[in-house]
């Protein structure tokens, strides 16, 4: 009888795959855009919903956010995100995620080949 590997999920991303990352989210557009309120339920569900289906998105802060403000937004955003999900990077007011999906459930991006 064989047995299946179990996946070992990164803790954290190497220089590598978060430049491949960065890389790979420059095209895009920022799939969510948080509003005045901040980091509503709503829209971490969505940020979850949008990871969920796209795997790597970006996120767009508030147009007059502050340098600590947006460190903050980034360090709430990174400990309400799903188990397996990297902040890739922070660029002004732009946040690149990255989900990382288990291979048995066919990703889009496969960490382990970046």
């Amino acid at each position: 009888m064989l047995e299946k590997k179990k996946h070992i999920f990164a803790k954290e991303l190497s220089s590598q795959q978060r430049a491949k990352l960065k890389g790979m989210a420059h095209a895009l557009k920022p799939v969510v855009q948080v509003g005045g309120n901040g980091l509503t339920e709503t829209i971490l569900a969505e940020i979850s919903q949008a990871l969920e289906h796209h795997e790597l998105i970006k996120v767009q802060l508030p147009g007059q956010t502050d340098a600590t403000k947006k460190k903050e937004e980034t360090t709430a955003l990174h400990e309400s995100l799903p188990k397996n999900s990297h902040v890739v990077s922070r660029i002004g007011r732009m946040i690149i995620l990255f989900l990382e999906k288990d291979p048995a459930k066919s990703p889009k991006i496969k960490i382990s080949a970046l």
